[in-house]
């Protein structure tokens, strides 16, 4: 009896999903953890260490079980070369990592990946929540003349909170979408108006309000209306339209300027420090590394508070679009955005419209977030490769079956 369980273990054949959800899961619960004050106790290190072992599990998949042939395995090699290098010149992490997990994600559904984003993240946020308010982790407040006190809950910074409910959002609306009700918009609305209360972060409270009307658009469109379909046909031009718009803005950007000292004041300063970006660092093809201080984390809430500023000064690229172009590099930049506008096209000529909607709220949030390829918050790039391809609502829902 023994023998026989150990052969039929031994035996076992495991699924390219299944490896590909625990590479998801080690990956995601250490990465979430390290945007928490967990890391202060637990260390950055330690946990971007246990991240890495979902590298070897998506390589493996890659190579071995997705069913590449030669020709695209060397594309994809050539890809993951231009990622490394990226990686290090950038010294982001975040580049070595993306890569695997787009080209990992072929032959799995991404109503999965939806689905295990949204309770992973649901729960992680809920619980570091309670240990924040339970006074085991610390719960980090930014108090200012200028707006009111702002609460981490746990997280390294409030706006984190925000950014997080955004992309849930998303992810809810993709799952339910096709049987939306008053009943859900309601419950965004809420949820929205918490987080502002908490964090008083009003971009991401715009950008997650806008998600309704352009939800009841999308509905519309993929019902056959007309004039919504029409409308709907242009948003996959948000993300290069915006992407460009962010990076001149930012490079001719002029305190003199009433136009661009308003449109600054609206973006909370973003415009000044991306102008600020270009004189630290010149644009290269494979990215740029650049010293940033940010009030996120314990020593940023110190250097937010005056303490321990010793030569000091805030400096963070919290924009996307410029964190691509400047840090990643251009090759980075053209590849991440022609990712995006390739699924916000294909959701358009299958004329589901779903992906190019919640694209187009994405790309918004691109402008102001620096969030665009980090999995814990945006699993939208992952719908490059992940089945189905969005066909027909019907056909998705009966794959997913």
């Amino acid at each position: 009896m023994f023998k026989r369980r150990i052969l039929s273990i031994w035996n076992y054949q495991m699924k390219g999903s299944q490896i590909y959800f625990l590479a998801f899961i080690v990956y995601f619960l250490p990465t979430f953890l390290i945007d928490t004050t967990f890391s202060v106790t637990l260390g950055d290190h330690w946990l971007r260490l246990i991240s890495y072992i979902s590298l070897p599990l998506l390589l493996f998949k890659i190579l071995f079980l997705d069913g590449w042939n030669k020709k695209q395995l060397f594309l994809i090699l050539a890809i993951f070369l231009i990622g490394l290098i990226s990686w290090r010149a950038a010294q982001d992490n975040l580049l070595l990592m993306i890569i695997p997990f787009v080209v990992g994600a072929k032959n799995v559904y991404l109503r999965d990946i939806m689905s295990w984003y949204v309770y992973l993240c649901a729960i992680l946020m809920l619980a570091v929540a309670v240990f924040s308010l339970l006074g085991i982790i610390p719960n980090l407040i930014f108090y200012s003349d200028t707006r009111p006190t702002r609460y981490s809950l746990g997280m390294n910074y409030p706006s984190e909170i925000a950014a997080h409910y955004l992309y849930l959002t998303l992810a809810y609306c993709y799952l339910r979408f096709g049987k939306l009700k008053w009943f859900d918009y309601l419950m965004i609305c809420v949820g929205d108006i918490a987080c502002m209360l908490i964090t008083n972060t009003r971009l991401d409270f715009i950008a997650t309000i806008a998600t309704i009307p352009i939800m009841i658009i999308a509905q519309r469109a993929f019902k056959g209306d007309r004039w919504s379909q029409i409308l709907a046909s242009f948003w996959w031009m948000a993300v290069p339209i915006l992407s460009i718009v962010t990076i001149f803005s930012s490079y001719f950007f002029d305190p003199n300027n009433h136009i661009f000292a308003k449109l600054n004041s609206l973006a909370s300063g973003r415009l000044a420090l991306g102008y600020d970006a270009f004189h630290k660092c010149q644009v290269s093809l494979f990215g740029n590394t650049i010293v940033e201080h940010s009030f996120v984390g314990t020593k940023g809430l110190q250097l937010a508070r005056g303490v321990n500023e010793a030569g000091k000064q805030y400096f963070y690229i919290d924009s996307s679009y410029m964190r691509m172009f400047l840090l990643w590099g251009l090759l980075m930049f053209i590849l991440i955005v022609f990712c995006f506008t390739y699924i916000a096209v294909r959701s358009t000529i299958h004329r589901t419209f779903i992906m190019s909607a919640i694209i187009l709220i994405a790309s918004l949030n691109f402008m102001f977030e620096p969030n665009i390829i980090k999995i814990i918050y945006d699993p939208i790039l992952l719908a490059l490769l992940a089945k189905p391809y969005f066909y027909s609502f019907q056909e998705e829902h009966n794959n997913a079956e």
